[in-house]
């Protein structure tokens, strides 16, 4: 039974399954099909007695299926959904034949004869006939009718779809079978059109068919009508209330032992607690307890390949949002895929993975389930799930219990285990767990052979999903951001919460079209709580109105948390003091939001962070009793960044060792402390720049700090950093504005010839070698820069030479070779680059986050200055294959890809790549010849015509080259009138006059062949 469970039940599977082996009702429908279908061979000759007794199969398939509903109330959870899909199974068959019996064949199967041969075929004795292999196909058909069960993760129009193409399937091979007979060849024309129209209808009734039986399962088993997610769409309900009471309402199972009883309590207990720690919220507000205050959200869910890449983006892209999550849950809990596979539950930080975990726990029925929610940041790191079970039961309930002996006392209850924090477990331990998910399924493969089949839910931060390889049948569930809907949902239940403290404290309730203006932080629960913690101080959101600037926004949200934890732990501060108390924390979270930023990941370890922050020395002490210096004991750090809600605290026991990192709910967090930082470490070196210009004998701008932390990675490689730092900037005045950015130009003129201090010199995030620091801090004070002014000319950055491209070629050329490959691109993709002339030399000018039009003018590129500028023009550069040769020797991969395109031209005449002829745009010859074979307009036909006429010192080589292709071209494509072929030959005839007689010869001879043949075709297209 556990080994059919493996895999999807065949037709003779679900037939035995749901009678018995010693059923009548089996043994009626093994003599009707003669052992066709059963056995899945064709070594019996009794298909057309099947197809004739069709109607008692039907009748035969029906009381399989009732005798299942009358024996209901005496199955556990398990075995109920095993027979279940084998009810499924048994009427996706029994409706063909239910159709075939209604329709309009000519003849009965039955009445049919067959041939001797074709006896002996069905029987064994020849294997050279089509009737065997049909035979054959069918029964193969009809037995793997399990593969067209629904599943909650596919919608009812998919599955429609499939079951047609199966029921197509079937009634191809049945008529194949039947114009395999030599009978076929006696019946009428008539007839045969009557029966093609019969089983070209067949699918389309069939599958009608199979519906109206499957309201009636759906009738007697509920949870069915969620396999195939066809139930009513309900109301968003709190806290998945909804779930529990469809599964209660079809629960069979007993009553829990003690064991099981002691899990359910100590799970039940946690609808009854906050959503977040009482410690988080200020006097005077109540959060909603978990059991009222969960707003399941939207999701998309798909079965998952082994090398799928479900962290991208575009992997979900065309995977549709569902909206009724407590339905998917009942689908997936109650249906076969459950016991086979993890599902294996994505979402951001404080998208609610956890919590959906607890409330699971806490709703699904002690009467049919065993749920055991394994905290993978609070297990020892241990290599079996068992023990990590054993581990997290011995947590919940004090009690040390091994495994298998509480699954074999679930009884009828089957066992779900929640593996909360699968991210959690990778980042915390840094080690290597590509396997995980494969253990958990040979866990469950293993559990199901010992007669104990277990469901299993791993959830998991999307970033992190493609660490783990999938087991074949995994199915991935994302937790998609709040829709408006949910957002007003989870807004009218915080507003009922607190309407008492509203009205005591003269508040108004917070209202969705206030928080909406807000998007980037409406997406999450823990984000959503924090603006309605933030309007709770005075309605501090609703009054900031509709002009609120994001850097704004996030400056209070940071800084009002800041002065509530201050004021818990240090109450009674000065004025004074508690805004040093205020920034030292802000400044102490920059340094975490840099320690992820600088490593290029989402979270930072402890002991990181630890050493960052020491390194830097720019934080004040965490509080009373803090450690002397700036190196705070780790407790303090902990505690420190711990009391924030908006900071995600990761840990976990290597060895019982507590191990910790931390991370911020939304990215958009450590982003902006990115940006603060920045932006105060500037104007602190500006303020002090300034001072200095006004003594005497100023130096250079002492930068250490800067450079310190803006060596290490490109500020493009955050996009938001950028748009902070481009708010923050506009908010400042601009005569400073203004000073600033003189500063970052000094700066990034000096980058390259400044030697780094030695100050911060134990601030090491990275490792890369100096050179890379050199480029990335130039990088970041251009980047700067264009924050201040979003403008900035080349000659700017480069005055010295009286052509700054070339400086800023060699630039380019060393932020390419340095910055990794994701930094170059993001540098690329930020600053619009726009190539100008001034006072008639050219120069570039550079905007932030401006449109970039690409477009190469062989006259800029070369420097021509305009008075000097010819119609045509040859210069003595280098060839094709010089250019190629230098190429292949850098080993560039962006070179490569345009020379691997190029490559068929590599035996272009050298003069073409250098020969440049005047248009709406000055091309080169070769240029053109490539226009002509992609787009052999008559306009790009004439083009090449004025460059074989412009008079370029060519040999008479490479104008028959030139020629030939043109030629050719007109040839083939044909594209030209006749009028127009004949401009083009008294062109040519006149430019070539002067090359050679065999240049003349081959346009008249061109001409006199395809005139004629052009004429003709342009007539017929005309």
């Amino acid at each position: 039974m556990m080994d059919r469970m493996a895999r999807s039940l065949s037709y003779s599977d679900a037939v035995r399954l749901l009678g018995g082996q010693d059923s009548k009702v089996v043994a009626a429908i093994e003599k009707i099909v003669g052992g066709v279908l059963l056995a899945a061979t064709p070594a019996a000759p009794a298909l057309l007695g099947l197809f004739d007794a069709k109607s008692e199969l039907v009748r035969l398939s029906h009381d399989l299926v009732r005798g299942l509903a009358e024996r209901r109330s005496g199955l556990s959870r398990f075995h109920r959904t095993e027979r279940l899909e084998a009810a499924h199974t048994v009427l996706v068959v029994a409706a063909f034949f239910e159709a075939m019996a209604e329709s309009p064949l000519p003849f009965r199967f039955g009445e049919l004869e067959l041939t001797a041969r074709e006896q002996g075929t069905l029987s064994g004795a020849f294997d050279d006939l089509d009737p065997a292999g049909h035979v054959l196909t069918l029964a193969r058909r009809i037995d793997s009718a399990s593969i067209t069960r629904p599943s909650p993760q596919h919608s009812p129009e998919s599955f429609r779809r499939v079951l047609h193409r199966y029921y197509r399937a079937l009634a191809e091979s049945a008529g194949r079978f039947t114009a395999g007979l030599a009978v076929w060849e006696g019946l009428s024309a008539t007839d045969r059109k009557q029966f093609d129209e019969a089983m070209d209808a067949l699918p389309a009734h069939a599958l009608e068919r199979y519906e109206e039986l499957f309201r009636r399962l759906v009738a007697d088993f509920p949870e069915v009508a969620c396999w195939a997610s066809q139930r009513e769409h309900r109301a968003t309900r709190a806290a998945l209330a909804g779930l529990e009471e469809t599964l209660r309402a079809i629960s069979t199972g007993r009553a829990p032992d003690q064991r099981r009883q002691s899990l359910a309590r100590a799970y039940r207990a946690e609808l009854g607690k906050h959503i977040v720690e009482s410690g988080d919220v200020p006097d005077g507000l109540r959060v909603p307890e978990l059991g009222e205050g969960y707003v399941p959200p939207r999701f998309r869910v798909c079965t998952v390949r082994s090398a799928a890449q479900v962290s991208e983006e575009s992997w979900w892209a065309d995977v549709a949002i569902g909206d009724d999550l407590q339905e998917f849950l009942i689908g997936h809990l109650t249906s076969p895929q459950a016991v086979r596979a993890p599902l294996l539950v994505l979402g951001q930080p404080g998208s609610g993975k956890s919590v959906l975990t607890r409330i699971l726990a806490a709703r699904l029925p002690a009467a049919d389930f065993l749920p055991v929610r394994v905290v993978l940041r609070d297990s020892p790191v241990l290599d079996e799930v068992q023990d990590q079970i054993e581990h997290a039961i011995r947590q919940t309930t004090g009690e040390r219990v091994e495994w298998p002996a509480l699954a074999r006392s679930a009884g009828d209850a089957m066992p779900v285990i929640l593996l909360d924090g699968f991210d959690e477990l990778l980042q915390a331990v840094g080690v290597s767990q590509t396997d995980y998910l494969m253990k958990v399924a040979r866990f469950q493969r293993r559990e199901a052979d010992q007669g104990r089949p277990v469901a299993v839910v791993v959830t998991s931060r999307t970033a992190v999903a493609d660490r783990a390889r999938a087991p074949e049948e995994t199915v991935a569930l994302r937790l998609e951001p709040f829709d408006d809907e949910r957002v007003a949902a989870w807004l009218d239940i915080w507003n009922r919460t607190n309407a008492a403290n509203f009205a005591a404290a003269r508040l108004q309730p917070l209202t969705p079209e206030t928080v909406l203006r807000h998007r980037g932080l409406t997406g999450q629960p823990l984000l959503l709580l924090m603006l309605a913690l933030y309007d709770a101080d005075r309605n501090a959101l609703q009054r900031a109105g509709a002009d609120l600037r994001a850097t704004e926004l996030y400056e209070q949200l940071l800084r009002s948390f800041a002065l509530r934890e201050i004021g818990k732990h240090r109450p009674g501060l000065p004025e004074r003091e508690l805004h040093a108390a205020v920034e030292n924390e802000l400044r102490r979270l920059s340094v975490v939001a840099f320690a992820m930023f600088n490593r290029s990941v989402q979270w930072v370890t402890e002991a990181d962070l630890d050493r960052d922050l020491a390194a830097l020395q720019i934080c004040g002490p965490v509080g009373p009793g803090a450690a002397a210096g700036m190196r705070a004991p780790l407790p303090e750090a902990e505690l420190t960044l711990g009391r924030f809600f908006f900071i995600h605290r990761t840990r976990a026991l290597p060895d019982e060792t507590a191990f910790q990192t931390y991370e911020f709910l939304h990215a958009t967090f450590g982003e902006y402390l990115v940006a603060r930082l920045t932006w105060q470490v500037l104007t602190d070196l500006g303020a002090r720049d300034a001072a200095s210009s006004m003594s005497f004998g100023a130096g250079p701008a002492e930068d250490d700090l800067m450079r310190a932390l803006l060596s290490l990675q490109p500020l493009s490689a955050r996009g938001p950093i950028l748009d902070f730092l481009s708010q923050i900037a506009g908010a400042t005045r601009a005569d400073r504005r203004q000073s600033l950015r003189e500063l970052l130009v000094r700066l990034y003129r000096a980058v390259n010839h400044t030697p780094p201090g030695i100050r911060y010199a134990d601030y090491r995030p990275q490792a890369p070698s100096e050179p890379a620091r050199y480029a990335t801090y130039a990088a970041n004070l251009l980047l700067l820069a264009l924050c201040c002014d979003r403008e900035l000319l080349g000659r700017e950055l480069y005055p010295e030479p009286s052509d700054p491209v070339d400086d800023w070629h060699a630039q380019t050329l060393l932020w390419r070779a340095l910055l990794s490959s994701e930094g170059w691109t993001g540098l690329v993709e930020t600053i619009g680059l726009t190539r100008i002339r001034v006072d008639g030399r050219r120069d570039l000018r550079l905007t932030i986050h401006g449109s970039t039009e690409v477009v190469f003018d062989p006259a800029w590129t070369f420097h021509l200055f305009p008075e000097a500028q010819a119609k045509t023009f040859q210069l003595d550069v280098l060839g094709l294959d010089q250019i190629r040769r230098k190429a292949h020797f850098q080993c560039g991969i962006l070179d490569d890809m345009v020379h691997h395109v190029l490559t068929p031209l590599a035996g272009l005449p050298a003069p073409l790549v250098n020969s440049f002829v005047e248009g709406e745009q000055r091309a080169s010859a070769a240029h053109l010849l490539v226009d002509l074979w992609a787009n052999p307009s008559a306009e790009t036909c004439e083009r090449v015509v004025d460059l074989l006429t412009a008079g370029l010192p060519w040999t008479e080589e490479t104008y028959l080259f030139v020629l030939s292709a043109l030629l050719d071209r007109l040839q083939a494509g044909r594209t030209v009138s006749p009028d127009h072929l004949g401009h083009i030959h008294r062109r040519l005839t006149v430019a070539m006059a002067p090359v050679s007689l065999a240049a003349r010869r081959k346009i008249n001879d061109w001409a006199e062949r395809e005139l004629d043949v052009i004429d003709d075709a342009y007539r017929r297209r005309n």
